[in-house]
């Protein structure tokens, strides 16, 4: 099975492969220039009002701060926020690329109500003018992306505004470097490249998706990729839970594991135990027809070994796109549904 470049031009139609082969750029940009002081008290606690593309921030923010932070973060991905969340020791951080995501908007007007401290990011918008209107900081990011593709720009503004705030420890000097050579080896001409591999094993399989919990925000965006930019099912489920009931699940229905691949992701930052018990797992269910892929994370810290990840997952679903003859960039059914919800 070829991964030609002529098959790439033919299938990707808007250049989704320059905006992959540019990844550790755009996320060097907001970093040096989010914003240069914190705008509000420390808060009790920090919630991130966001979905899909943008939620993702959110997602990464909140295990980071597990592990370097005593400011507890969550996400929000639905129309109201939760009761707790209501009031001034909670800072919300409302997070649309578009700015006009329906259920980002309704958790804001609902933070505004309940007099809540607000940050806003997005591109444009009514949440740019929800910002404006009541003084909010806001964080206006670039134009020209589809929301998954400013994963770079919303996250590291994220990123910067909490280290500005101490709540979470500076990046290292190196992080953009690695990034760097991580996407390089992944472009089209790369030789032994693990992306295009992995996309070959994938195609016409399902891939079902398994780590610690620790790197559960790289799970959501290989699952979310995946379903975008191929098209294609995805599953995800994390450890030590999976170990209670989800490894049951591999005897029916039979159709359904031959067409299956389990794809596990392994960290060293892994409680001992967890890890132990993807061991186990790996060696349980490579008995199965469709066998496993084993992918062991690189970088020194969670933050590199979530963005390793997420970088080779990004490409992953882009080539399996080409393999399934589909414009890794084009969301017909998502623009459908916004358009018959009035977005």
């Amino acid at each position: 099975m070829q991964l030609s470049i002529e098959q790439i031009k033919t299938a990707d139609k808007q250049n989704m492969l320059d905006i992959l082969k540019n990844f550790a750029s755009q996320c060097k940009e907001p970093y040096s220039s989010a914003l240069s002081q914190t705008p509000y008290p420390a808060p009790k606690q920090i919630i991130f009002a966001g979905m899909g593309g943008s939620g993702i921030s959110g997602d990464i923010i909140s295990v980071i701060a597990s592990e370097n932070s005593e400011t507890p973060c969550f996400v929000c991905k639905d129309y109201s926020l939760p009761n707790w969340a209501r009031g001034k020791k909670t800072l919300v951080v409302a997070i649309s690329y578009s700015g006009n995501t329906e259920e980002t908007i309704s958790m804001l007007e609902e933070a505004i109500v309940h007099k809540n401290p607000i940050i806003c990011i997005s591109n444009n918008g009514k949440i740019e003018q929800i910002a404006k209107e009541n003084t909010f900081p806001f964080i206006k990011v670039p134009a020209g992306y589809l929301p998954r593709c400013a994963l770079g720009h919303l996250f590291f503004s994220c990123h910067r505004i909490l280290e500005t705030a101490k709540i979470l420890p500076p990046i290292k000097p190196d992080f953009f470097i690695k990034m760097e050579n991580w996407i390089e080896r992944f472009f089209p001409e790369s030789n032994n490249n693990l992306a295009k591999n992995i996309a070959i094993k994938l195609h016409n399989k399902i891939a079902l998706l398994y780590s610690g919990n620790k790197l559960s925000p790289a799970l959501t965006r290989w699952k979310t990729q995946l379903s975008e930019n191929s098209k294609t099912f995805a599953f995800m489920n994390t450890y030590p839970e999976s170990s209670h009931n989800d490894i049951m699940s591999w005897r029916h229905p039979e159709w359904f594991i031959k067409q299956s691949i389990p794809v596990f992701f392994v960290s060293c930052k892994e409680h001992k135990k967890v890890s132990r018990q993807l061991d186990i797992s790996q060696e349980i269910i490579f008995k199965k027809p469709s066998g496993i892929i084993s992918l062991t994370s690189e970088g020194d810290t969670l933050l590199e070994e979530l963005f390793y990840f997420i970088v080779l997952g990004d490409w992953v679903s882009f080539y399996l796109g080409i393999l399934n003859n589909e414009n890794p960039t084009e969301i017909a059914e998502i623009q459908l549904l916004k358009q018959k919800l009035g977005g």
